[in-house]
């Protein structure tokens, strides 16, 4: 059930104006149903590095929070579609969460003309939502570009024709590049530069990246395997203890990152011999590319907030073991708190609320679940604002809950089955 046009009215102001129409335009999309409650942050700026930072809007219920902030190149043209930022840290001091997680940022518009990105961060805390206060939020980094792509090696590549070798000044052994190039559908940010044994016998996969990239801060993970032990579905011992033998690859992990001739490489050198040629499976290729290079310096922000309709509901029902203690109903979507007791268990189960008019709204599974000693968080988020006060019932996999007007709950049963629902989950 999503919140009538009325409702709507009474929400909280409008976004502030973001630095051109298109941005605005992009900015109105992206809040969607969730417009008139975000807030408009004015006066929250940081500038380093040529680049400056501005909060725009804001969207809390305690708990959850997503802000967006305009990204802005004063001199040159650094950012891009693909910007992204890393957060050194970030704190709701007036909450009493006992952890939470975060996103970096992420480029979701950008305008060329005036150099800006639309950027936004997620961050959720596990406790007591918090009421008012602010969000400290420290960017350390910015990239101006990051992407990911992926592919698969063509198992042909890896022969029994032993190859060259050559030794770095720095003293680590890789192959001589380019001996085996090859191209992978789906990847154009590099190719394997060379795939097989080397005449120091062992198994080296070397990538080559491309013009552009920055290899030192990309990353790439290539898959490896062994044929025996896929084929024992993990029961033959001989077959695992050579699996973790492949795997035994020194501190560095068997990883050397290295220039050649005016390009740069990854050689990875595993524990695997050439007797292992019958046995050794290649598998896929993925990676996180990172085009020009990292923007260092120091842009910290003091978000003020203010939450969105809200309803906190102790609890004291159990679905096994687990301990229901409260209920947060906001226009965002729900938190759960719960005991575990001594166990490491969640409920990790898709969720559903129940509304006054006969509607009900499926949440799927848990958008971020956390878990320590007798404690459990679970948030689930929807796709629009709902109105928690019209919110009689929830729930948590087969276990429902119904919910008073005085804000009590219970007591709960089990349902038979869910009846028909309209789609609410939050992507």
């Amino acid at each position: 059930m999503c919140l009538t046009a009325a409702a709507l009215c009474a929400a909280l102001a409008v976004t502030a104006v973001a630095a051109s129409p298109s941005l605005r335009e992009a900015l109105a999309h992206m809040l969607g149903g969730f417009e008139p409650y975000a807030q408009e942050v004015e006066g929250v700026a940081a500038t380093d590095q040529s680049i400056q930072l501005r909060v725009v809007s804001a969207l809390s219920d305690g708990n959850k929070t997503v802000i967006y902030l305009e990204a802005r190149d004063l001199e040159q043209e650094r950012l891009g579609a693909q910007t992204t930022f890393q957060t050194l840290w970030v704190d709701r001091p007036e909450a009493a969460y006992v952890g939470g997680t975060f996103s970096s940022g992420q480029t979701v518009s950008y305008d060329a003309e005036t150099h800006t990105a639309l950027m936004r961060f997620t961050f959720t805390g596990d406790g007591p939502p918090a009421s008012g206060g602010t969000l400290e939020l420290g960017i350390r980094s910015f990239t101006p570009s990051l992407w990911t792509e992926e592919s698969a090696m063509p198992q042909e590549l890896l022969t029994q024709d032993l190859l060259e070798v050559m030794e770095l000044e720095t003293g680590e052994t890789v192959l001589v590049p380019e001996q085996t190039p090859t191209g992978l559908e789906g990847i154009q940010s590099g190719f394997l530069s060379a795939v097989g044994f080397g005449t120091d016998g062992r198994l080296h996969i070397q990538f080559r990246y491309g013009e552009g990239i920055n290899a030192a801060e990309s990353t790439l993970h290539l898959e490896v395997g062994s044929r025996s032990y896929e084929a024992s579905g993990g029961g033959d011992q001989a077959a695992y203890d050579r699996l973790l033998r492949y795997f035994d690859m020194g501190e560095d992990g068997g990883e050397t990152l290295f220039e050649y001739g005016g390009a740069w490489y990854q050689d990875t050198c595993y524990n695997i011999w050439p007797s292992d040629w019958e046995d050794v499976s290649l598998g896929g290729v993925s990676g996180r590319f990172i085009g020009g290079e990292l923007i260092e310096g120091e842009w910290n922000l003091s978000i003020p907030l203010e939450n969105v309709p809200h309803r906190r509901i102790p609890v004291g029902e159990y679905i096994g073991h687990i301990k229901l203690t409260y209920l947060d109903l906001t226009a965002m979507g729900m938190s759960v708190e719960s005991d575990p007791g001594e166990t490491p268990d969640t409920l990790g189960y898709p969720a559903s609320l129940f509304f006054s008019d006969g509607t009900t709204l499926a949440l799927g599974k848990p958008d971020t679940t956390s878990n320590g000693q007798g404690y459990s968080f679970n948030h689930w988020s929807t796709e629009a604002p709902i109105d928690p006060g019209q919110v009689v019932g929830v729930s948590i996999g087969m276990r429902y809950i119904p919910i008073q007007s005085d804000d009590t709950a219970g007591p709960g049963y089990w349902l038979a089955e869910l009846p028909a629902q309209e789609s609410g989950r939050a992507g």
